[in-house]
């Protein structure tokens, strides 16, 4: 039986004109994508935050009719945080970046506490029995309304 053994000869890896190359095509990709990264962020953040608001909300509904006592959210505008009790969950708005932040326009609802029924009462009480929260960033590139019913229903609505 004969051993075949094969050896390769001549060149192994890449040569240095062929990284230059490489690190130049990835170097003006980088280039054409950043900008467009550094414009999409903000709103990205910002309808995070939104969705975490309209979530939290939720999680203290269910959490009232658990406990089958009240839960109360309250909205500090000022400091731009919100405390759900009495899970002791203080959320700022800040950690998202971008400058997201309330609003300070509309019927803002700065208390809104549910019932062990779901039913929801807010301070101050709005004229139209629906309480608001409004929430930007610092590109006011949108805003995110959520709005709160008086049985309960939570809407998310991009404005």
């Amino acid at each position: 039986m004969k051993n075949k053994s094969c050896v390769i000869t001549g060149r192994a890896g890449f040569t240095l004109v062929e990284l230059m190359i490489i690190v130049s095509i990835l170097g003006v990709l980088a280039l054409i994508t950043i900008p467009s990264y550094t414009s999409w962020m903000p709103s990205y953040q910002l309808k995070g935050a939104a969705r975490d608001i309209y979530s939290n909300l939720q999680m203290a509904k269910l959490e009232a009719i658990k406990r089958n006592s009240d839960c109360t959210v309250t909205i500090n505008t000022g400091a731009n945080t919100y405390n759900v009790d009495p899970l002791n969950r203080v959320v700022s708005l800040g950690d998202y970046g971008s400058g997201v932040t309330f609003t300070k326009t509309g019927d803002i609802t700065t208390t809104l506490t549910f019932s062990s029924h779901g039913m929801a009462t807010f301070s101050p009480d709005p004229p139209d029995n629906i309480g608001k929260v409004f929430i930007t960033n610092r590109k006011n590139s949108a805003t995110y309304r959520i709005e709160i019913s008086r049985v309960g229903t939570i809407r998310l609505i991009n404005e």
